[in-house]
């Protein structure tokens, strides 16, 4: 994804160090500035620490799918950048970062979650992770209601499972925008007849299924939705920080609830058993 200068040496100001500067790399600082320092406890600043690991060596660029499909796009390091400043609480332009960001259409909402920004950090940043938080506290915390569409196809995933239990394609594109017979998913759905052509002459679904099909989720995937939802405050796991997924494990309401959601397992005698 960066111009190749020679051999193994690409020109990083062309595209990495471009969409760095995008971002407005820098603390904007509160009114009205303290006479000394900015005082913070530790505890505000652990959020950040992941993102603040970044050595700027460009990897993740190199790797990125979606700018290897949109050169224009942000791309996982500017954007794990930015969230080095949204989750600082010294930083007075949370909202007008988040709200630029939403808008451009090659901003937050561009990254096909692909995990490859994540496999290829040698520091364990994880930009994808990074990428993620700010979709969150830009429509959870901030209500961004972005013209590109993002947040509502967001959002829809998450409606999507927890009426139906599993991803159903189906309903996702038309409750993106509001819902079958919404204006403005009329002409989405339009635009999409080829594809929805093509998955009935493939049988991937019928139009009985896609019209018609019953919301039926399993009672264990909406007890999660339940405990999650019931909670506080959203809880924002860091690896960086605790270094292990044992740390973050879910707690044994959560977990129960994960279970109730697996299939038991079947013996050869046709039997329910253990799954262990």
């Amino acid at each position: 994804n960066m111009p190749i200068i020679k051999d193994l040496i690409v020109d990083m100001d062309a595209v990495h160090w471009k969409k760095i500067q995008r971002v407005t790399p820098w603390l904007i600082g509160k009114e009205p500035v303290p006479e000394r320092e900015y005082i913070v406890s530790r505890e505000s600043m652990i959020d950040v620490t992941q993102s603040m690991a970044c050595i700027q060596c460009g990897a993740c660029v190199s790797d990125c799918l979606s700018m290897e499909v949109d050169p224009l796009f942000v791309g996982p390091a500017a954007l794990a950048k930015t969230y080095r400043f949204v989750g600082d609480p010294r930083d007075a332009a949370h909202e007008q970062r988040l709200k630029d960001l939403s808008e451009d259409k090659h901003g937050i909402y561009d990254c096909t979650h692909c995990f490859k920004c994540i496999e290829a950090c040698p520091k364990g940043v994880a930009p994808m992770n990074q990428i993620m938080r700010l979709r969150r506290i830009a429509g959870n915390d901030f209500h961004i209601k972005d013209r590109n569409n993002g947040e509502r196809h967001e959002m829809a995933f998450v409606n999507n499972i927890e009426k139906n239990g599993i991803l159903h394609e189906a309903d996702l594109l038309p409750d993106s925008y509001g819902g079958k017979f919404h204006p403005r998913a009329v002409p989405e759905l339009i635009a999409s007849l080829p594809i929805v052509v093509t998955a009935l002459l493939r049988r991937k679904m019928t139009p009985g299924k896609a019209l018609l099909h019953p919301h039926k989720a399993p009672d264990g995937v909406k007890r999660i939705f339940e405990i999650v939802e019931g909670r506080e405050e959203r809880t924002e796991f860091n690896l960086y920080i605790s270094g292990t997924d044992a740390d973050n494990a879910p707690n044994a309401e959560v977990a129960e609830a994960i279970e109730a959601t697996e299939p038991a397992a079947v013996a050869p005698d046709g039997t329910e058993g253990s799954s262990a």
